[in-house]
């Protein structure tokens, strides 16, 4: 049996409770797993603002069971602190689990084009991926740290294959500053 996943970035928390653009990108989620009859919904945001003790896929998972979503079709994935993580860590899921043949990446719509350069370059052809839903928001602020953020990973990824993960890996724990292990 194929599997369809739907994975739900997270987005920053301000506090301990779901915030509007995170609550909508779980709803587009929650709607796209009931329409292709998903398998799974992965919860992807780790605990990124260290003024809130909560991970995002904590408060994203309170909000899918509160609005009816069954427990036990939920993944969660910790580790994620931005777009960059939530490829690179959910693909290892992904990995795990038999048989996956379709994603349905979720994010912001204003935040898909640099969602569609991560999740090719981590993901490469392994898995038919779909980021053709989106939550559409209207944020200036947002849009133009976009460009800024899709630059800096394309710095970061520059000159790598699609799909070479050991590369990827390598950069991300030596280079990016989120993750960077201090082997000092």
């Amino acid at each position: 049996m194929n599997l369809i996943l739907v994975l739900v970035l997270g987005n920053k928390l301000l506090s301990g409770r779901i915030h509007p653009e995170l609550q909508g990108r779980m709803d587009i989620g929650i709607q796209v797993f009931k329409e292709k009859s998903a398998n799974y919904i992965i919860l992807s945001g780790g605990k990124s603002n260290p003024d809130v003790n909560y991970a995002e896929c904590e408060v994203m998972r309170g909000y899918a069971i509160e609005k009816g979503f069954p427990p036990e079709k939920i993944i969660l994935d910790h580790n994620s602190l931005d777009t960059i993580g939530n490829a690179y860590f959910t693909m290892k899921i992904v990995d795990d689990l038999t048989n996956c043949s379709e994603v349905y990446v979720i994010s912001s719509c204003y935040h898909m084009k640099r969602v569609k350069f991560i999740f090719e370059l981590c993901y490469k052809n392994c898995y038919n991926l779909n980021l053709d839903y989106c939550y559409h928001i209207e944020d200036s602020y947002a849009k133009s740290k976009e460009k800024k953020s899709i630059e800096k990973a394309r710095k970061l990824f520059e000159n790598i294959v699609p799909g070479d993960i050991e590369e990827i890996r390598k950069r991300i724990f030596t280079l990016h500053e989120l993750y960077k292990v201090d082997t000092k």
